[in-house]
Formats: C-alpha cells, sequence, structure tokens
C-alpha cells in the first residue's frame, strides 16, 4: 500500500456511495439492504510544480497495483476526540459503534468523517450519522453510515482527528503538465471492502 504525501492535501472531492442494497419491485417495492456499501471518492489535487508533484506521481503509479491510502480533507476541524477504540465486539451490519477512549465531551458531529481500522490493519470509512456527546469517561455510542462491513473486536483503533480511506484506484489516475509546467492531478479511489 502507497501513502501519498500530506501536502499539498485534496482540493476537491467527489464522494460516490456504492450501494450493495436494491429495491425490489412488484405490486409494491421493496427495499432491500445488503452489507458492503462503500465510499468511492474522485480527488483532485491543486496544481503543484514538477517537484511536489514527482512524490505524488511515483505513489500514484505504484499505488495503480498495490492500493493506496488517502487522508480526507474534512469541512471542518474535528477536534482532539482523543484516543478512541471500539468498545466490545461488534458483528453484522450494524448502524452504531460503541467507543471508548474518547476526550470526555467531545462531540462527534453529524456528517464527521471516521475511519474504523481492524487488527490487520484494514480501515473502512464512515460518517457519523446524529451528533453524539463523549460522556465524563470518554464513552459514546456514535451512530454510522453506511452500516458496517466488517466485524470488529473490542480495541480497535478508531480515527476521527485525522480520517482516511484506504483503497484501489478505480481505472488510473490522470495527471497533466500544462504550459507552464505545473501538474494537475486527480485519481479516484475505491474502498477495498
Amino acid at each position: 500500500m502507497q501513502f501519498l504525501p500530506v501536502r499539498p492535501s485534496p482540493n476537491s472531492m467527489e464522494h460516490d456511495l456504492l450501494d450493495r442494497g436494491f429495491y425490489q419491485r412488484g405490486a409494491s417495492t421493496l427495499r432491500v439492504d445488503r452489507p458492503g456499501t462503500k465510499f468511492a471518492i474522485l480527488f483532485g489535487f491543486p496544481p503543484m510544480d514538477v517537484d511536489a508533484a514527482r512524490a505524488f506521481v511515483s505513489k500514484m503509479l505504484r499505488g495503480s497495483r498495490q492500493g493506496l491510502q488517502i487522508n480526507i480533507p474534512t469541512l471542518v476541524k474535528q477536534g482532539i476526540p482523543g484516543s478512541p477504540v471500539v468498545d466490545g465486539n461488534v458483528t453484522g451490519a450494524a448502524t452504531s459503534i460503541a467507543v471508548r477512549g474518547l476526550t470526555p465531551s467531545y462531540v462527534a458531529k453529524e456528517q464527521f468523517w471516521m475511519t474504523i481500522v481492524r487488527s490487520d490493519g484494514t480501515a473502512y470509512l464512515h460518517s457519523v450519522f446524529e451528533t453524539v456527546v463523549a460522556n465524563g469517561s470518554g464513552e459514546a455510542t456514535i451512530e454510522i453510515e453506511p452500516p458496517l462491513r466488517a466485524p470488529f473486536v473490542d480495541g480497535d483503533t478508531i480515527h476521527l482527528g485525522k480520517p482516511f480511506m484506504q483503497g484501489f484506484i478505480e481505472g488510473g489516475f490522470k495527471w497533466k503538465v500544462d504550459g507552464e509546467q505545473f501538474v494537475e492531478l486527480s485519481a479516484l479511489v475505491e474502498e477495498y471492502r
């Protein structure tokens, strides 16, 4: 897996929710939810000089084969969450997760991004569904979307302060050099699972 440099961060993101569920139509319409809904994000980067772009281009070239980890730029600062971890084992397509290790009174706001990392290093990107405040012990139950698509065990790491995404580059990536020797990059990254 390749890790992109932190700077410059993406200046545009186009989100796509890859919904595994479907609607069954007949006399009435029924929503059938299936586990596995995940994100694909088209990341655009600001024009870079050739020297700054070298690291990005080389990491993306290798990342096309090995996968990529990229930080998610947040619309607002997501505060100082502490060192949150999964509190207890979680299985199934749950839409909430018990968390401990948060800074007491930390506010996880609706639409904050969070990454949950299993012990094998696989990361899953989720969005906070509803604002919640951690109690005085740093515990909270956070509602999320999409539903969980993997089991998590007690102590798996949660990243709220600096969420990121892991995945493969869908259809390669694009870069171009303009007449003034600035490089523009974009890549569509789809989560592994």
